[in-house]
């Protein structure tokens, strides 16, 4: 009894610190957001997009400021570089979880590459940590002209926790949205032409 009252309220926990809807700013485009299956697993992907009013030369190098993570980053409390050569890096992340009755780490690694003549690619992939799985990718590609930065972002984190899948894709898929919601407000915050 103790044990099923107990996996009832972490899970109330984690719904409830995740309810907070994404604030748009006045005229921005919204965060668009979906689940995508997983072949083999019962967790979904949490997909968002956004058209941010920055070129990627603007947005890129905060994406490539893993140490700085914890500044923006929705629930970081920790992001630490442990190696690092050029935009490749080992991470070291903290996410508190659950209104913080849990935290979640693992050591990352994280490179960018290009994917074509324009398109950008980050991607983090876990090498240990207290979860199951997490996986990151970040595809930015310009549009515009150039003037303008489509974002793509997709997250799958696979937590060591009792509760249905249901419930962690739908977190992966509110992740994916206040992160780039947060990003958006990070670019904006940055002087143009100072990256």
């Amino acid at each position: 009894m103790k044990k099923t009252f107990f996996i009832g309220a972490l899970a109330f926990a984690w719904i409830a610190s995740s309810a907070a809807s994404d604030v748009r700013a006045e005229g921005a485009d919204p965060v668009l957001t979906a689940q995508i299956a997983e072949q083999g697993s019962n967790i979904a992907w949490g997909q968002a997009v956004v058209e941010l009013d920055q070129p990627i030369e603007e947005v890129l190098p905060i994406i490539v400021d893993y140490a700085n993570y914890v500044q923006f980053m929705p629930n970081f409390t920790k992001s630490r570089v442990i190696a690092q050569r050029g935009t490749r890096a080992q991470v070291y992340i903290e996410v508190s979880v659950a209104k913080g009755a849990i935290t979640l780490w693992g050591q990352l690694n994280i490179a960018e590459h290009p994917e074509s003549q324009d398109v950008r690619v980050v991607e983090a992939r876990l090498l240990d940590g207290n979860v199951d799985a997490f996986s990151a990718l970040w595809h930015l590609t310009p549009i515009d002209g150039g003037a303008r930065t489509r974002v793509d972002f997709k997250i799958r984190v696979d937590p060591d926790i009792p509760l249905p899948s249901s419930i962690f894709s739908r977190e992966n898929e509110k992740a994916a949205g206040r992160t780039l919601t947060a990003l958006r407000s990070r670019v904006a915050e940055v002087p143009r032409g100072s990256t």
